[in-house]
């Protein structure tokens, strides 16, 4: 007998409640009676090796008795992938299940019992009660959720415009869209007459869509043509005035009358409410830079924004005009898909938060400040775009720098000093502000903090209060890297490595079994050696809410919305087993503290933490050797490594 009729037998047995005669069987099969004997007489020690059964009774029928139950799932899970290499429709996997049930329960409108469904996919009320967890967690996102009703089961809880976000994105995008529901909607014909009729449409109207809206747009129609035959919902919709008396309305009619003859269906008006939505938040708004308009009321948004990071990273955009002109015209469509609760999906999220974390705790920041200002919640894919622009940002920061101020002493006389001012400004003009030139014995008399730092071409014998550079009178090779680390504001990053992580708060005994508990026991474990104030646990747990700080390669990096300590520290947590952390198992905890008021440049810092994502060789070091002095070690070689990449990034 082939595995997929075993399946079917244990399928059949399972889900029901009386014994099953065997002409019945049979039929369900597709085989003879004989055939049948000998199918469960072949694997019937098998199967009692497994923790189950098939018993059979003369004039009864059979019927399933389960010896272990642990076993049986596990049997029954090898069985499937062995037979389908993950191509039956039954989830073998948790995140398949997880999917599989969320499908489910969108192209079901009655309730489903939780047994059923147990019968359904092959697993305990345990396991799918965690399973459960996972989806209410899910469906959150698109402001859905489950509703149970006792001795009914479980179905979707939600509007009709936030069910069609989700079969959106569970049906159409991901793993290339599900075949049956695209066969409902003729997929590739009756998309390719949207798409004509749309194109049509916003030619005609002067208006004009991202791609990606676009494409969304058009699949959201595909939907709307499903669910009109399907359902019809009756739930009251309080409209905005706002959005009816929008162009983006306009057109949406305009849109609607022609699927309307095309298609010869009737869109109702809150059909044509659901396309001006999706018109409001996924416009492309056009500009010229010469003549871009930003309300007060943008300005002074992003006025708060740039000064907020300029307090917390030290870095100033205020005259970025390339950021605000980008972050405006994000801004503009976005405000309206979170003040409608529309979800947008960000295929790039956590590359972005490995490769550009310092970008995406700005986009934090942002999102943070736009709640306290319009009460609404920003997404993770949201703040994923919104770290795009600032990523730009930083590395034209990065490229420019803050502009230096420096002192030049040459003790051959002012043609040297000429011939070192004409080198110095031949490699590093775009990152000076003013240079001073002077004989050594009169800087005890300048006033050195108006500057940054002084370069010398002999010893200083006393304290200067600022720093010192020793160079040649003709710049060589090393002469150069000093200075760009200089002019990089690197001269002092190398140093975090012995000044933020000491053995005091590094741990290799901590017991907590999730997030939560791990970060409450670390808290609690810091303040016993530093000053933290007693909203440092609440703004740790703040910052996860925004979005988890879990990355790959089993590290979480928690930290604090906003600065809070006297000083700068990472407190280390090595686990003896991973703990799954929220949709990840993690092994190595970096929790970060910045300095309150603090002017330190931390980009190296941040960049080092976040390399370590990709380092598997270096952590399998370390978890070999969990010690401070490995991490440390680890710590410097990668520091090396982004700090070379930054120079490289200086002179392209």
């Amino acid at each position: 007998m082939d595995n997929k009729r075993l399946i079917k037998i244990i399928k059949i047995l399972s889900q029901s409640q009386h014994p099953v005669k065997g002409q019945e069987l049979c039929e369900e099969l597709g085989v003879t009676v004989r055939t049948l004997r000998n199918d469960i007489k072949e694997y019937r020690q098998e199967l009692k090796k497994h923790g189950l059964e098939i018993i059979s009774k003369h004039a009864v029928g059979y019927s399933l008795k389960i010896y272990n139950e642990e076993e049986y799932f596990q049997y029954i899970e090898e069985l499937m992938k062995n037979e389908s290499q993950n191509q039956m429709l039954i989830p073998i996997y948790p995140e398949e299940r997880i999917d599989y049930l969320i499908k489910m329960f969108l192209t079901q409108d009655d309730y489903i019992k939780i047994e059923d469904i147990c019968d359904m996919i092959f697993v305990s009320r345990s396991t799918l009660s965690h399973d459960l967890k996972e989806v209410r967690e899910k469906l959150k996102y698109f402001h859905l959720d489950l509703e149970t009703k006792p001795a009914y089961g479980l179905k979707i809880k939600g509007s009709e415009f936030h069910k069609r976000s989700c079969i959106s994105q569970y049906f159409f995008h991901i793993h290339g869209g599900d075949e049956s529901y695209l066969q409902k909607a003729k997929a590739s014909k009756q998309q390719e007459i949207i798409s004509n009729l749309l194109y049509d449409t916003m030619l005609e109207e002067k208006f004009k869509l991202t791609d990606m809206g676009f494409q969304n747009l058009v699949i959201h129609i595909m939907i709307a043509l499903i669910r009109l035959q399907e359902v019809q919902s009756n739930t009251p919709y309080e409209y905005d005035e706002h959005i009816i008396q929008s162009r983006e309305y306009s057109i949406a009619k305009i849109l609607c009358q022609k699927i309307e003859d095309e298609f010869h269906i009737c869109f109702p008006k809150i059909e044509i409410y659901y396309i001006a939505l999706h018109l409001s938040g996924k416009k492309a708004v056009q500009y010229n830079t010469n003549h871009l308009i930003v309300n007060q009321e943008y300005e002074d948004l992003l006025e708060r924004i740039f000064k907020e990071i300029v307090d917390k990273y030290h870095m100033d955009f205020t005259m970025d005009m390339d950021l605000k002109t980008s972050l405006t015209l994000h801004i503009l469509p976005m405000m309206n898909r979170l003040k409608y609760q529309m979800v947008i999906q960000n295929p790039l999220l956590e590359q972005i938060k490995i490769e550009n974390s310092l970008a995406f705790e700005m986009s934090i920041l942002t999102a943070n400040i736009i709640h306290q200002i319009y009460h609404v919640e920003m997404n993770e894919n949201e703040m994923g775009y919104i770290a795009l622009h600032f990523q730009l940002a930083i590395e034209r920061y990065q490229k420019q720098g803050p502009k230096k101020n420096i002192i030049i002493i040459c003790a051959s006389g002012m043609g040297s000093s000429q011939i070192l001012l004409y080198k110095i400004r031949q490699k590093f003009k775009d990152y000076i502000q003013s240079i001073y030139i002077t004989e050594l014995y009169e800087l005890p008399n300048i006033d050195q903090m108006v500057y940054d730092f002084i370069l010398t071409t002999v010893p200083i014998p006393f304290q200067t209060q600022i720093p010192s550079i020793h160079v040649q009178y003709f710049l060589d090779d090393q002469d150069i890297l000093l200075l760009s680390d200089a002019f990089q504001q690197q001269c002092e990053t190398m140093s975090f490595i012995d000044q933020y992580f000491s053995d005091d708060l590094f741990f290799l005994d901590l017991k907590g079994k999730n997030s939560k508990e791990l970060i409450h026991e670390m808290c609690l474990r810091i303040s016993e050696v530093k000053n933290v104030p007693e909203q440092f646990e609440k703004e740790v747990m703040k910052r996860e809410k925004y979005s988890v700080t879990e990355f790959g390669n089993a590290i979480a990096l928690p930290h604090p919305m906003k600065p809070l300590t006297d000083s700068t520290f990472v407190a280390v947590g090595i686990l003896k087993k991973p703990v799954k952390w929220k949709r990840q198992y993690i092994k190595y905890i970096f929790l970060l503290s910045i300095q309150k008021d603090s002017k330190e440049a931390l980009g190296l810092f941040h960049e080092t933490l976040s390399a370590l994502v990709y380092d598997k060789k270096s952590l399998l070091e370390l978890e070999k050797n969990p010690s401070l002095d490995y991490l440390k070690n680890i710590l410097r070689k990668t520091a090396k490594e982004q700090e070379n990449n930054n120079i490289d990034i200086l002179f392209d």
